[in-house]
């Protein structure tokens, strides 16, 4: 395929790749993403029923990889579908940290941010820097709506050859499988199809300790009336929006404010302290064998990240390998704060895209 040998290649289709897409300053750029879990069965991929995360009333996606996780008290999930997690999402951003400058050239790109109030958004927060990333339509952000160019694949595995990346990716409108070479990949996937990735390119051996971590997270009913707790951040849903949220509905439906006058509310609690995971590789299985906490599952907040392999974290890991392999997302980076995990995204693709000089955010000021 010439039109994809020899140029920078993002591989995702979620909020991430969306976000690389938007900041990126390239011409010569290629985006390849699942719309789907057909492409990952041309791999002879597993289905993982047990890591599908689906909504009632949103499009279901499916997991199908390369690798089983073995093991209790765990919750995670994998989603090939064209806009990934913003589709079942809730949303939301903290702007704390975030450049003014970023937050306008974002709204030039139609994702705005709205205030928590229970009369717009149904929830509330204990940290009034977090907002909530919608469209132009009053609905939660799917990046599905904004993310253009992008060539239904999947990426089977990827390899180096005299100091050169190579990658062999299914195209569906093709449907065939082709190997080429990149000047620089984007990597925007999860730390699911990342590990899955990472196995089929052999870059992973048998009895490596793979960990992620997260901030200790919990869902709790609560009097509407109560305040709010400063010691830890919490995201307060009325319990008509908690209700919507949880049937996949990603705006706050006029059907559901008929609850409104219930006194209850869902917290949606992150606390101060980290929590890890860790499991070890046995041929295909990834076995848990620790964890720092107790009570509730690991992953219920789906902002792990912070990947590390044998103790070293993933973007170290593949500098090692090749200095043109960039990664974003959860997995490559360490979270900051309770809370949002979106932000830090964000931040973490301006810092990189600004050290090899392809960040577009300067040309708009």
């Amino acid at each position: 395929m010439i039109f994809l040998r020899n140029k920078n290649l993002i591989i995702g289709a979620g909020f991430s790749a969306t976000i690389i897409k938007i900041l990126i300053k390239a011409k010569n750029i290629n985006l390849i993403g699942a719309f789907n879990h057909k492409g990952a069965l041309k791999v002879n991929n597993l289905r993982r029923a047990e890591l599908e995360s689906n909504k009632i009333l949103s499009k279901k996606a499916y997991s199908y990889g390369s690798l089983k996780f073995r093991g209790s008290k765990f919750i995670l999930h994998d989603r090939l579908i064209k806009g990934g997690n913003s589709k079942i999402w809730g949303g939301h951003i903290n702007l704390s940290s975030v450049p003014k400058s970023l937050i306008l050239f974002l709204q030039k790109k139609k994702i705005n941010f709205i205030n928590l109030c229970f009369d717009r958004t149904g929830t509330v927060s204990n940290n009034n820097k977090i907002k909530q990333l919608q469209n132009n339509k009053n609905k939660i952000l799917d990046t599905n709506d904004l993310i253009t160019n992008v060539k239904d694949g999947y990426i089977d595995y990827l390899y180096f050859k005299k100091k050169k990346i190579f990658v062999r990716v299914y195209l569906t409108n093709k449907n065939k499988f082709f190997i080429f070479p990149v000047k620089k990949l984007f990597l925007c996937i999860g730390p699911i199809q990342l590990l899955d990735l990472l196995y089929r390119s052999k870059l992973l051996n048998n009895k490596d300790i793979i960990q992620l971590s997260e901030f200790k997270h919990e869902f709790k009913l609560n009097l509407i009336n109560k305040p709010l707790d400063k010691k830890k951040i919490t995201i307060r849903y009325r319990l008509d929006r908690a209700i919507g949220h949880f049937f996949g509905i990603q705006f706050y439906s006029k059907f559901f404010k008929i609850f409104k006058f219930l006194p209850f509310c869902v917290d949606q609690n992150f606390y101060f302290k980290k929590n890890y995971i860790k499991f070890k590789l046995s041929k295909n299985n990834l076995l848990k064998i620790s964890n720092n906490f107790s009570g509730n599952l690991f992953g219920s907040s789906i902002h792990y990240c912070n990947l590390k392999i044998n103790g070293i974290d993933i973007n170290s890991f593949f500098k090692k390998k090749n200095p043109n392999i960039f990664g974003f997302g959860m997995p490559f980076v360490d979270q900051i704060s309770p809370g949002p995990i979106s932000n830090d995204i964000i931040l973490d693709v301006i810092k990189k895209l600004k050290k090899i000089n392809m960040l577009k955010l300067n040309e708009n000021r």
